[in-house]
């Protein structure tokens, strides 16, 4: 029976329209869906939009949303038009301001203000110089380890037991930027609640002169992103690292703690990357239970390359649960099949596109080695809507130790699907 082809989305068949023509228009394409989805209409309007831009044409917000009430009535797709066109401006150097933005939009300020706190978050600065390494009683601080958006993570010794372990620091200059802060006193807060054999064991807190600091367990293994080094790993050893993850991300939900920031560079390998013992790291971006007064949303590293971002979280962290670690799961999945994010485009903004809008390639069209019950758990993982993921990371444990189990689906050569597993 010939494989039947998902149809394009209707925001695809309009951007091929751009591609096949020189300004199609907008109206007409409109005029031949009226059945249309509200969530489709505003991909198509965001196609629109950056492909105007893309040539000079730069509609405002306030246009779309005058013409189509649908998304003006709707305040999470306002949001998309209205933060949509600060973003742009941002891509193309532009110093846009909040106030300018309040001041059009006053109904959408208070998440004008987080969605412009999140892109203030984002673009920390790359260019300075860290401080050297901090002076902590009882621990012999040495090499610089690695630096990442606004922490220095240093090798350190314990004086009195010998044991080797990390400080996380965080970079004397953005003591005065309240998000940055807070962005590391909710990592401080996730860890020190979490005792898990696969998620980083934080020690104990403190400062130096005022510099935070964080003493946690010292992974020697590195981050499972550089033991990847773009090629896929066997299926066996992608299985026994899944099943380690879900676990863990399972006991930080069961605890409160969402992670909302999974990927291979925030999972570190204990020991030896040989022994595939992975441990989840890095909850700066964490939503915990107890959370008073907002969250904290996205870094620099997290937008500039968001191909492991769920899609909820390109409109708005808050809307977080579960099942966003669910995607980050699958996201991680997807690189260990095949060596490679679920999305890669040239852009940041092309890439928050395709996580929105573009179904991502099976793994077993990049891996011929992926079986298909493994394909079919990380694109369930992978679905737009959180409705249709897996809703635990508890199912996604459960989903791969059954194909742990049936050990005939780990030979390349077999074929065999069963049908009943993701049922």
């Amino acid at each position: 029976m010939p494989e039947r082809r998902r149809r394009p989305s209707p925001a695809e068949q309009y951007r091929r329209l751009w591609v096949a023509a020189q300004n199609p228009s907008l109206e007409e394409f409109l005029a031949g869906l009226p059945d249309l989805l509200p969530a489709d209409l505003l991909d198509v309007l965001e196609t629109d939009r950056a492909e105007r831009w893309r040539r000079g044409d730069r509609v405002k917000a306030e246009k779309y949303l005058r013409k189509y009430p649908a998304i003006r009535d709707d305040k999470e797709a306002a949001l998309v038009i209205i933060y949509g066109e600060y973003y742009l401006r941002k891509e193309l150097g532009e110093g846009p301001s909040l106030m300018e933005y309040i001041a059009r939009f006053p109904a959408h300020a208070r998440r004008l203000r987080d969605q412009v706190m999140w892109h203030e978050a984002i673009e920390l600065g790359s260019g300075s110089h860290p401080q050297g390494p901090p002076e902590i009683p009882e621990l012999t601080v040495g090499e610089l380890l690695g630096r990442g958006g606004m922490c220095s993570v240093f090798h350190a010794a314990d004086e009195q037991t010998g044991e080797m372990v990390a400080v996380k620091v965080l970079d004397r200059e953005h003591l005065h930027h309240p998000v940055r802060v807070a962005r590391f006193r909710r990592e401080v807060e996730s860890l020190m609640r979490l005792n898990h054999p696969n998620i980083v064991r934080a020690f104990r807190t403190g400062d130096d002169g005022g510099i935070p600091f964080l003493i946690m367990e010292f992974c020697a293994g590195g981050t499972l992103a550089k033991h990847l080094a773009g090629q896929p790993l066997p299926v066996a050893d992608v299985i026994v690292i899944l099943i380690s993850l879900a676990s863990a991300v399972q006991y930080a939900h069961d605890a409160g703690v969402i992670h909302r920031d999974l990927k291979p560079s925030n999972i570190l390998l204990a020991s030896n990357p040989a022994s595939l013992l992975p441990k989840v790291a890095d909850f700066g971006l964490a939503k915990c239970e107890s959370d008073i007064g907002g969250s904290i949303t996205a870094t620099k590293e997290t937008l500039g390359t968001p191909c492991y971002m769920a899609p909820e979280l390109t409109t708005g962290a808050r809307d977080a649960d579960e099942r966003t670690d669910v995607y980050g799961l699958g996201a991680i999945l997807y690189e260990l099949l095949t060596g490679r994010p679920p999305f890669v485009a040239t852009t940041p903004l092309d890439v928050v596109r395709m996580v929105r809008e573009e179904a991502p390639v099976p793994p077993s069209i990049l891996n011929a080695r992926v079986p298909a019950e493994l394909d079919a758990i990380c694109l369930k993982c992978l679905e737009k809507e959180p409705e249709a993921r897996f809703t635990s990371a508890r199912e996604v444990g459960e989903a791969i130790r059954a194909i742990q189990a049936n050990e005939i689906v780990l030979d390349p050569s077999n074929t065999t699907t069963h049908r009943g597993l993701l049922r």
